[in-house]
């Protein structure tokens, strides 16, 4: 049986964004390289309403994108990143929370919690500094929405594969305190 195109190519463009991941992780010289690719990710993960690219992406390849972004951040410190590339993530990956494939859901959440991780919310956030709790309170209370949802056919409350529950662990974090 032969594979189909689609298969093929999405095959090829997980492989080209994870080579793209760790060429950046091992050959960016600085932060500013790093960011770099961080960007050019985030434009395809999240390509705005003045931007020509339209999401087609299948959910396999939205949650590579997303985990690659994530991969990038954690390497890099979060105060040396700029204002102007990342306002608005947190209301986005908030936002795909909601989404039915647990994949992309479980990348979300680990987004999220390295960007409160980073403790510079401010950079992620077209919010004010004092609606910060606001935004972390909101997150967790979706969370726990979504992890009451696990009764639920269509949401897994583990990943098959590792038994690892990103929500669960994401939402710990978050009342951890950690922000």
């Amino acid at each position: 049986m032969v594979p189909s195109m689609f298969v093929i190519y999405l095959r090829e463009l997980l492989k080209i964004l994870g080579c793209l991941t760790v060429v950046t992780f091992f050959g960016a010289s600085n932060s500013d390289e790093t960011e770099s690719v961080m960007k050019l990710l985030w434009d395809l993960i999240n390509p705005g309403t003045d931007s020509s690219i339209e999401r087609k992406d299948s959910p396999a390849v939205l949650t590579a994108m997303i985990s690659a972004w994530s991969f990038l951040l954690f390497t890099i410190d979060g105060w040396g990143l700029s204002h102007k590339n990342w306002q608005g993530a947190i209301t986005y990956f908030s936002n795909i929370l909601d989404s039915n494939n647990e994949a992309i859901c479980a990348a979300a959440c680990e987004a999220l919690a390295l960007v409160f991780e980073s403790n510079c919310l401010e950079k992620f956030s077209s919010k004010t500094k004092d609606s910060n709790k606001e935004l972390k309170d909101d997150i967790i209370k979706q969370l726990r929405s979504r992890l009451s949802e696990t009764g639920n056919e269509r949401i897994s409350s583990q990943d098959p594969r590792t038994g690892f529950n990103s929500a669960s662990a994401a939402l710990d974090f978050l009342k951890a305190g950690f922000v």
